[in-house]
């Protein structure tokens, strides 16, 4: 039996582009890369604002594990429901408790190898009031069980250094700490000396004929006139942008990290 495991990160993915291009193409890279565990950041499933069950059922369909949240986590109402039925999902862990869900969960892989996933959102430039998330984060690292040694931590922020500090503050104690949210793919890759991976943001699966994402006429019409403007999401053309990880499975210590990119189809 192997030492190691492999999994593969994928950031925001944003509406129906970003959907087709994981149906399309996500097999083909588990089956290329023999990769064990996916996990992804949902929060921009439904048209960019928000997932329901029927759009986080495509994703799942075609091998995505865990599906981590943000900001827009509660865009659709009826996922207030959905969040507590079903612990493949989850949402930041420094929401208020009074909120549906959990900010970790535990899957296994096929083969039957436990892997943590811990979300939590960020505090700077962030239109949202939660708590802080590095303490969120030593919670949820003490109340997951000792011999489960693959822990990733998903940090959706906008601040760059907000996301480094919480590299930084989890270092030797996770696999991989990564960020989501900015939907613009960052090359700092790193693995530390202690075994603990680290990237500023994966990127977004979704079409970057856009603006993050979505229609480049609206978004510039708000930039230029400071008027309300109603967003829609660009629905075809999606890249899709991922980070493959090799882990130890003894150890938890990430021994492998690279860039995944698939341009969209022609």
């Amino acid at each position: 039996m192997s030492e190691h495991i492999k999994l593969l990160v994928i950031g925001d993915i944003l509406g129906k582009a970003g959907r087709k291009a994981l149906r399309d193409h996500l097999p083909h890279l588990i089956d290329e890369h023999a990769i064990d565990f996916v996990v992804a950041n949902g929060e921009n499933l439904a048209a960019g604002f928000g997932t329901t069950r029927k759009v986080a059922d495509e994703v799942f369909d075609a091998g995505v594990h865990v599906l981590t949240n943000g900001n827009h986590c509660w865009d659709q109402r009826d996922f207030m429901k959905t969040i507590d039925e079903d612990d493949r999902f989850i949402r930041p862990a420094n929401f208020f408790p009074e909120a549906p869900g959990q900010g970790w969960t535990i899957q296994e892989t096929a083969l039957g190898h436990p892997v943590a996933v811990i979300n939590t959102i960020g505090q700077i430039f962030m239109n949202g009031t939660w708590n802080c998330p590095f303490e969120a984060a030593d919670q949820a690292l003490s109340e997951i069980p000792s011999d489960v040694k693959i822990i990733l931590m998903d940090m959706h922020a906008e601040a760059s250094s907000e996301k480094m500090g919480m590299g930084w503050h989890l270092d030797g104690r996770v696999s991989f700490v990564y960020g989501t949210h900015t939907h613009i793919p960052t090359c700092d890759e790193i693995i530390h000396t202690s075994g603990t991976a680290y990237q500023t943001d994966i990127g977004m699966t979704g079409s970057y004929q856009s603006i993050i994402g979505m229609r480049k006429e609206g978004a510039l019409h708000r930039m230029l006139t400071r008027l309300p403007q109603r967003f829609e999401a660009v629905d075809r053309g999606a890249t899709i942008f991922a980070t493959l990880l090799q882990c130890d499975l003894k150890t938890g210590k990430t021994t492998h990290i690279e860039r995944i990119k698939v341009n969209p189809s022609h």
